[in-house]
């Protein structure tokens, strides 16, 4: 049965013509993505739809439990259970189509004897969508504003509130905007229209429905902007720094899943004159579906005659892009290492030319973590410090080295670990030499645009290393991390100099916690990145190489001889027989020492079941294992995961191996960048041991994704990177929507269950916008790969 043109798809989503609302698909109410979600003309206008307990919570505010969703095909309802257990509120929400409306109604159970506190349906827009925009709340008019001006008042709590934009009972949100119209009538209750950055900076605009007084019960009947006859305009996926000559060039035209029958596409080439020759033009067969859109590929590899590009397909066409030799070698990578990873460096002052990105910062650093706590953002200190260092007494040497992680600012010593390997990689196998800033650790000073005759990514490899080597140098063993001892300190935005006082001091302070419990998976990590940069600062800095290589032998022999130990936390690696295999090969290529070898001839099977884990590694040492049957036994594994890789690669349409069913099935709330970046690294060195099972284009079309070649726009993750890039990201300067340029963001997420979603202009989704050290690093590895193989070298 269907009403108005509404349908229960197989996904049991409600979709009609440009519109499809999602019903508790999604459980990241943090992350704004949970409770009935509205899709419309394929933008998000609204989400995170669910009964709370404030008039506009923020990102910590206090959770329901949900059941599962319940679904009446024949009745067309939804509905779902929820409760507040601590608060005794329990309560149903159901959804069901009425003629071009969708009806939502809630009920609190025992209203009256179980609950008698205000509460509320919050329905949350998203500002990007709405700021500038007009609404219409009964005979109340205004416009959404840009930034938060709303006057605050006390609740009855006493706790601060922002007043209500409008008040009434039908609203209609951009009433002459068809992409984000929205109209919400309450049928039973009040609605409050409210600014939720009242909280914080990453809140929604609210629509608050209060419940019935008689009996709680909350009415709606939402109306979203059906639209028959739209068509999504395609989306040209393409790189948008360009191609090299020799590179195989795939643009991925994205389609509505109405669309049977692609168009033609057109390769336009741009003269010096202002002229334009269209130089290959085809029909496009339709390559097929890929979650909820078509797709066509337009393949012009042959085409190597260097110059100046475009792209058209009906009415849209790319900004110009060039086909050169050079086309990675000039601010591709660049601005990655000359400027995102200064500007995350912690602990300096980081000059450009007029601008101070921040002061000298967190010179406190640091104080132990108290004991048995549990922390947020996933750290955690166990029943002892295992340092020589009372609960809240100052631990030395920490006040050196790290990036700040990603959007925030604290040092996880898994990703400072796997950012300075990488980089140490990168140095090794690269050699690059690039010196564009000036860094001074005495001093504290770190300067962009100004060579101090450094090699700037060694000086990178020597910050990171100065981070890793400090608990040794206090306790003889890796820290878990340092992080901000409130949440208060942990949400700030603004210069970091300005979090602490940068005076040490003990017991109740405004300083840092270092959570230090030791993990032996973490352990072999930094065993593994020490060694490894042990051999890129040789020539450079031989005390530091040298302590770098005297820890890690001293790691090995100490964590090899007793059990695993674990201390989990949010940032540390699992699996340690895996990370002790990665530190045997860097101790192996550090040292030529036979222990090292034989313990990797005596792990075959370890080695061959997890290839995609350690094959990258082991492939750089088999020369060096030197023994047939182990390397039978490993080019068999390697051929099967090559094989697996090529057939999956095969049912995505950008070529990265990852199909839709994997999408749907692992469910990431974040963006899949990141993950490929990593493991391009490892598909890199078996490439190199077996060029005939990996093909170049695992690493191109990764590469490729990153720049532009991507679900939902065609926009490169890395800020300030190509023609079009993502220039409102989430890093540290994220309050002021805007970026750091060489950031890379994990991209195109996916709403489940089958919607993927890059919201641009908007900086708040961590989980597609966030920039972090390791996808810096990894991504810089790869566009040097790219360039070495392209390039013959």
């Amino acid at each position: 049965m269907e009403q108005a043109g509404w349908k229960l798809n197989e996904y049991e989503c409600f979709e009609a013509p440009a519109v499809t609302v999602l019903f508790y698909h999604n459980h990241y109410e943090e992350g704004k993505q949970g409770g009935v979600e509205i899709i419309q003309r394929s933008q998000r206008i609204a989400g995170n739809g669910n009964l709370r307990l404030g008039a506009a919570p923020g990102q910590w505010g206090v959770l329901p439990h949900m059941g599962s969703r319940q679904v009446s095909p024949d009745q067309q309802v939804l509905s779902i259970s929820g409760e507040y257990r601590e608060q005794g509120l329990h309560y149903t929400v159901r959804l069901r189509p009425e003629g071009k409306a969708l009806r939502l109604t809630v009920i609190p159970e025992n209203f009256q004897a179980e609950y008698t506190k205000p509460y509320s349906f919050n329905l949350e827009l998203i500002p990007s969508m709405y700021m500038g925009q007009a609404f219409i709340l009964d005979e109340q008019a205004g416009i959404f504003p840009r930034q938060f001006d709303s006057p605050m008042r006390y609740g009855p709590a006493g706790h601060l509130e922002p007043v209500p934009l409008a008040e009434g009972r039908k609203f209609i949100a951009a009433p002459d905007e068809a992409a984000a119209r929205l109209e919400i009538e309450a049928l039973s209750g009040e609605l409050n229209l409210l600014d939720g950055r009242a909280e914080a900076q990453n809140g929604w605009f609210v629509v608050r429905g209060l419940g019935d007084r008689s009996n709680g019960v909350i009415e709606w009947r939402i109306t979203p902007a059906i639209s028959p006859g739209w068509i999504r305009p395609a989306v040209i996926g393409f790189s948008q720094v360009g191609y090299h000559p020799l590179q195989k060039k795939v643009a991925v035209i994205e389609l509505d899943a109405q669309t049977i029958r692609p168009s033609k596409a057109r390769l336009v080439r741009l003269h010096q004159d202002g002229t334009t020759e269209t130089v290959k033009t085809a029909d496009l067969p339709l390559w097929g579906e890929y979650l909820c859109y078509h797709y066509a590929q337009f393949d012009f590899s042959e085409i190597r005659q260097p110059g100046l590009y475009r792209l058209e397909y009906e009415d849209q066409a790319t900004p110009p892009f060039p086909i050169q030799r050079t086309v990675f070698q000039q601010g591709v990578w660049q601005p990655t290492l000359e400027t995102f990873f200064p500007v995350q460096m912690c602990h300096m002052e980081v000059r450009d030319i007029y601008r101070v990105w921040h002061g000298a910062c967190h010179l406190d650093d640091a104080l132990q973590a108290p004991l048995n706590h549990q922390h947020f953002d996933g750290y955690h200190q166990g029943a002892q410090t295992e340092t020589p260092y009372a609960p809240l007494q100052h631990i030395p040497y920490l006040d050196a080295g790290g990036w700040h992680d990603a959007g925030d600012y604290d040092l996880a010593a898994g990703s400072q670990a796997s950012t300075t390997f990488v980089l140490a990689l990168a140095y090794e196998t690269f050699g690059i030499d690039s010196d564009q800033t000036t860094v001074d650790p005495q001093n504290r000073k770190v300067i962009l645009h100004v060579p101090d005759g450094i090699p700037d990514i060694v000086q990178q490899i020597m910050h990171g290393v100065e981070n890793l080597l400090s608990g040794y140098r206090a306790a003889g063993h890796s820290f878990v991390g340092i992080i901000e001892n409130k949440l208060q300190q942990y949400v700030h935005l603004g210069d970091p100099a300005t979090m602490t006082d940068n005076l040490i001091s003990e017991g109740e302070s405004d300083d840092r916690w270092a959570f230090t419990n030791r993990d032996t998976a973490l352990e072999f990590q930094v065993c593994a990145a020490l060694a490894a940069a042990s051999r890129a600062l040789r020539g450079w800095n031989e005390k530091l190489a040298t302590e770098c290589l005297e820890t890690a032998r001293k790691i090995w022999s100490m964590e090899s001889s007793q059990p695993p130990q674990e201390a989990p936390n949010a940032y540390t690696p699992r699996r340690p027989e895996l990370q002790q295999a990665l530190a045997a090969v860097e101790l192996l290529l550090t040292t030529g020492e036979a222990q090292f070898r034989l313990f990797l001839l005596s792990k075959p099977d370890l080695i061959c079941t997890n290839i995609a884990a350690v094959g990258g590694a082991v492939a750089r040492v088999l020369q060096q294992i030197g023994e047939a049957g182990f390397e039978g036994k490993f080019q068999a594994a390697a051929s099967n995961y090559a094989a697996k890789l090529i057939a999956d690669a095969n049912q995505n349409p950008f070529g990265l191996p990852y199909t839709a069913e994997s999408w749907r099935a692992q469910a990431p709330v974040w963006g899949i960048a990141w993950t490929f970046l990593g493991r391009a690294v490892g598909w890199y060195f078996l490439r190199r041991a077996y060029p005939n099972l990996f093909p170049q284009e695992l690493l191109s079309n990764t590469l490729t994704y990153v720049l532009g070649c991507h679900p939902v726009s065609n926009a490169s993750l890395v800020s300030g990177v190509g023609a079009k890039s993502l220039t409102m990201a989430y890093g540290i300067n994220r309050a002021d929507w805007t970026y750091i340029p060489g950031g890379v963001v994990s991209g195109p997420a996916l709403l489940k269950p089958n919607y993927p979603e890059l919201h641009d202009p908007f900086p708040f989704l961590w989980q597609q916008k966030e920039y972090v050290m390791g996808g810096a690093a990894t991504y810089l590895f790869l566009a040097l790969a790219v360039n070495a193989e392209l390039e013959g070298e």
